[in-house]
């Protein structure tokens, strides 16, 4: 663990360098971190922390790009599912004897894995997220509630403010589509499609065209995307 730790530390500056750019390519939108679609992603996170594996310190598997508010307060936090299904905190205290952590499957949701619509829940009233069941027992329940809390995502007020400006973001530039795409060239129309999918939030974009008509409270997005199914390929 110590070799790990210290090799990764003292690794040569800008041996990650292509690692980044093949990672910021795997961001949400423009950049942003994985985990929250808000703030830059500037920081390799591994998902399994090095001071419990290791052995998987350099693994491209187990790298993401994240930014500092996800990365810092998540340190070196940790769970896993075992059987019978329950979820144990592995994480290491300081001043703890070192030993092999207890194995299992990793709690934090993966999104080079895992789809994240799958298991986290985002009210439209309030823009925070909940478990995308209400069986406390479950897999999913375990992992999203888990994630919600070790990431902070309903924590920081400015995350869930964000949400809520990106739902109003995505509608306005749906209704702008609408009325200036026949005016715009070839050109102006494929960069304002990337424009729209550098958006920060990307979660919230998937969880409107997964969900415009079966919510009362995405009537305007259900209409809007009517006027303009392609934008269901964005």
């Amino acid at each position: 663990m110590a070799y790990a730790k210290s090799s990764w530390k003292d690794k040569p500056r800008g041996l990650f360098s292509e690692l980044k750019e093949v990672l910021t390519r795997m961001c949400s939108g423009n950049a942003r971190c994985v985990y929250c679609e808000d703030s830059l992603a500037y920081e390799i996170e591994h998902m399994r922390p090095k001071d419990l594996f290791p052995e998987v310190c350099y693994a491209w598997s187990n790298y993401v790009l994240a930014c500092g508010p996800c990365n810092g307060p998540k340190n070196n936090k940790f769970a896993v599912l075992v059987e019978p299904l329950k979820r144990v905190d592995i994480t290491r205290k300081p001043n703890a004897a070192v030993v092999p952590p207890e194995r299992g499957r990793p709690a934090l949701l993966d999104p080079r894995v895992d789809d994240p619509l799958d298991f986290l829940w985002l009210d439209f009233r309030t823009f925070r997220y909940v478990p995308n069941t209400d069986d406390d027992m479950s897999e999913v329940w375990l992992r999203a509630d888990y994630t919600i809390d070790v990431l902070g995502l309903n924590k920081r007020d400015a995350l869930v403010r964000g949400r809520r400006s990106a739902f109003s973001g995505f509608n306005a530039r749906l209704s702008a589509w609408i009325n200036q795409q026949h005016q715009l060239t070839a050109v102006e129309r494929q960069v304002f499609i990337e424009d729209f999918r550098n958006e920060r939030y990307r979660g919230v974009w998937e969880r409107m065209k997964r969900y415009n008509n079966e919510l009362p409270l995405l009537a305007k997005s259900a209409e809007l995307i009517k006027a303009a199914p392609e934008a269901l390929q964005w």
